[in-house]
């Protein structure tokens, strides 16, 4: 039994360092510029990493989620081999929301609770309207009542249920107003979702290093995931004068990540990516 708990703590032990070694060789990689063509893009990346001598197993996290494999690049000083390079799509990681998805959610979250008030209000005048029906047949039964005493009965029960059912009506009304605002918006977050799918790519090196050291790497590659197109702004203030034209650029990209204070350009000719070759050895 003492060898059976042995056994399981040796492997526990072996487990918990497997994964702090996985830790130690996974780095976030920063966008810092992007050459936006008509028809795609080219992103630059840097990351610092800790190598030791001898084989490493690299993780590069915060890539684009859809990036040819066939056009990246990988420079770092030194004489680090690439030994080979494997891309996936990083699922687990929890998803980065757009400032606008999280307002629109927001948005959401308050009609929840007004909604939530307006069933228990809803109950409530249901409840009421339930007393004062069998208040009124609790009353019925009862003899001896005079006519007017009847009238004036009557007209209690008649003015205080149409009170309730016009409140419930009211609430029922803005129930609906609310669904339908709820419906709008859980539609325009799907929108939203789609435009930049936030969920980022990772790169899997194995990494042949002569000497340990911390090194930068520059990663670069191509992906389909953004374009942009030329537009025009033209304003005339009388026939008199002449036209001013402004040349602008309306840019969309869903590659899965933001880009934030990075370098942009914008190119008018077409990546020719059959010339862009992976560069094995660093």
């Amino acid at each position: 039994m003492k060898k059976k708990y042995l056994l399981i703590a040796v492997l526990f032990l072996a487990v918990s360092n497997l994964f702090a070694a996985d830790d130690k060789n996974i780095v976030t990689a920063a966008l810092k510029s992007v050459v936006v063509y008509r028809t795609g893009a080219e992103l630059t990346h840097t990351a610092k990493v800790n190598l030791k001598q001898g084989n490493n197993d690299l993780m590069i996290e915060g890539l684009s989620n859809d990036l040819d494999i066939n056009s990246v690049q990988i420079g770092c000083e030194g004489k680090v081999t690439i030994m080979s390079v494997e891309f996936s799509t990083d699922y687990l990681k929890p998803v980065v929301k757009s400032a606008i998805v999280k307002r629109l959610e927001d948005s959401v979250e308050i009609i929840n609770k007004e909604l939530s008030g307006i069933t228990v209000m809803l109950n409530t005048d249901k409840e009421l309207i339930e007393l004062l029906k069998a208040n009124k047949e609790i009353r019925g039964t009862q003899t001896g009542l005079s006519v007017a005493e009847l009238m004036k009965m009557m007209d209690y029960y008649k003015a205080k249920t149409l009170e309730v059912q016009n409140e419930i009506s009211k609430y029922r009304e803005r129930e609906n107003k609310l669904h339908e605002s709820q419906e709008k918006i859980k539609l325009q977050v799907e929108e939203e979702e789609q435009k930049n799918n936030q969920k980022g790519g990772k790169l899997l090196l194995q990494l042949l290093n002569p000497l340990a050291g911390t090194f930068d790497l520059t990663i670069s590659y191509m992906t389909l995931r953004a374009y942009w197109n030329p537009y025009y702004d033209i304003r005339v203030e009388n026939i008199s004068k002449p036209l001013n034209l402004m040349y602008k650029a309306k840019l969309v990209q869903t590659t899965g990540i933001e880009w934030k204070k990075v370098k942009l350009s914008l190119a008018t000719t077409t990546p020719n990516q059959q010339n862009i070759e992976r560069r094995l050895l660093i």
